[in-house]
C-alpha cells in the first residue's frame, strides 16, 4: 500500500507545472533520462504487484523478473492517461513488459505484458480521506508471450 501511496504523489506531481525550487546544484535530465528515472520509480511501486501476478500466472513462487531496457520493439513501463475523447476504464492504465525466468532452471519463461488499471484517491470515495496518497490497484490482463518471439 505504501508503495501505491508513493505512485499517486507522482501522478500528482506530474501534473503540476511548475514549483519554482532553490537548490545548492541544479540537476539537469533531459526528456529521455526524466523519463527513465520515472518508469524506474514506477516499477519500484509496483514490484509487490508485479511479483504476484507473475507468481499467480506461473503458479510458483521461484520466478524471477527482469527488464530489458534496450528493446526497441516495447516499452518496459507503458503509461496511459484518462481523458475526454480516449475514456479508459480506469484514470490510469500501466502495461509493464517483463521478462520472466524460472529461478530453479535456465532459459526464459516468457515476455509477458501485465495491465494494471489504477484509481488514486480522488476516484475512489471507498478509501481512508485522510490517506491523500492512496490508489486503488486492479489487474486487468496477463498476456503470456513467447521468449523466443519477444513482445506478445
Amino acid at each position: 500500500m505504501k508503495k501505491l501511496l508513493f505512485f499517486t504523489v507522482v501522478m500528482f506531481l506530474m501534473g503540476v507545472n511548475y514549483i519554482p525550487v532553490s537548490a545548492e546544484k541544479q540537476h539537469k535530465h533531459d526528456s529521455k533520462g526524466m523519463e527513465q528515472a520515472i518508469d524506474h520509480f514506477i516499477l519500484d511501486q509496483f514490484s509487490d504487484e508485479l511479483k504476484q501476478a507473475v507468481n499467480d500466472f506461473y503458479k510458483k513462487d521461484s520466478i524471477r523478473i527482469q527488464y530489458n531496457w534496450w528493446d526497441k520493439n516495447y516499452d518496459v513501463v507503458e503509461l496511459e492517461q484518462w481523458e475526454k475523447g480516449r475514456e479508459l476504464s480506469h484514470p490510469y492504465i500501466i502495461k509493464f513488459t517483463v521478462q520472466t525466468y524460472d529461478g530453479n532452471k535456465k532459459g526464459q519463461l516468457g515476455t509477458d505484458t501485465i495491465t494494471f488499471g489504477v484509481s488514486p484517491l480522488q476516484f475512489n470515495k471507498e478509501l481512508d480521506e485522510k490517506n491523500l496518497t492512496a490508489s486503488k490497484v486492479e489487474l486487468l490482463n496477463y498476456s503470456h508471450g513467447d521468449p523466443s518471439k519477444g513482445k506478445n
